[in-house]
């Protein structure tokens, strides 16, 4: 079972590595909170109809497991969804693929601090690797000497924020799946998120436009809604029963690596040698937490 979880995690990661171009393509006809909020309610119908399959939802949770699903769907979800579409409209892709790097980071970091959870030599060292592979990733395109810029300072500051609080997914989430199913704890805490996102998103209706760039960016968010809101989390959060946060931090350096794959895949530039150098050091810091975590 843990290699599934291992698995599991790996296609987390490439999925949600796929999401910045998609996120882009729909940006180009959408508001940002409303994409975020359009691709969690289709991903709570996604989950609602599987859940009908397998003798529908458990929402049996505690007084005090409802305050925990509140926070993280609120803060450690719905709100580093739309830091990040915010924060690249003001910053840059570039400077976003760099600030990103601070939520595997983070991951341990709140592991530790909520949970007491201490990182092992492998994970540590893995972290180290993957860190280094994805910096030779993203310094290719992207100029550190912007992140403390003046005019892209606030969506940088927006960013940074975005990937710490990402780091209090895992760690929130992991003593609610040990007892609950993947399926219930996802969809629940979506619920809390859509309850966030929805008046923010009445604020946006002004900037709809039926122009031609509307279809795309509806398909586009059709997309991110069932594969990544849906298969992605749901991978991750059901890893998490066989995972502790901190193995699964270094596997989010696989995501730099899948958005060169969908750059290429979707707009045929192929990746520069930095890319494939970087992929080569992440595949190995990744695989150095495998296999203990196997074993």
């Amino acid at each position: 079972m843990k290699a599934l979880a291992l698995m599991a995690i790996v296609a987390a990661n490439l999925i949600g590595g796929s999401t910045y171009l998609a996120q882009e393509e729909a940006l180009a006809g959408l508001p940002p909170v409303t994409i975020t909020l359009l691709r969690n309610v289709l991903a709570m119908a996604c989950l609602f109809l599987w859940a009908s399959t397998a003798g529908g939802l458990r929402l049996g949770f505690t007084r005090r497991e409802h305050g925990r699903l509140a926070l993280l769907g609120t803060l450690a979800y719905a709100l580093p969804l739309v830091l990040g579409n915010v924060g690249v409209g003001w910053s840059s892709s570039g400077n976003g693929s760099i600030l990103i790097l601070l939520e595997p980071v983070s991951i341990v970091f709140f592991s530790w601090l909520l949970l007491r959870e201490a990182a092992g030599r492998a994970q540590l060292l893995g972290l180290a690797l993957g860190l280094c592979g994805a910096l030779v990733i993203v310094l290719q395109d992207a100029d550190p000497s912007q992140l403390l810029s003046g005019e892209m300072l606030s969506g940088n500051i927006l960013l940074a924020l975005h990937g710490i609080l990402w780091g209090l997914y895992s760690p929130l989430m992991a003593p609610l799946v040990q007892k609950h199913r993947a399926l219930d704890v996802t969809f629940m805490s979506m619920a809390w998120a859509i309850a966030a996102l929805l008046p923010v998103s009445l604020l946006e209706l002004g900037d709809w436009s039926a122009g031609p760039q509307l279809p795309t960016a509806l398909l586009w968010t059709l997309g991110l809604g069932v594969v990544a809101s849906f298969g992605g989390t749901l991978l991750w959060v059901w890893s998490l029963r066989l995972l502790s946060p901190a193995t699964v931090a270094p596997f989010v350096f696989l995501q730099p690596v899948a958005g060169v794959a969908c750059d290429y895949l979707v707009n045929g530039r192929a990746p520069a040698a930095a890319s494939l150098e970087g992929g080569a050091i992440i595949a190995a810091g990744v695989l150095l937490v495998m296999l203990p975590s196997r074993r």
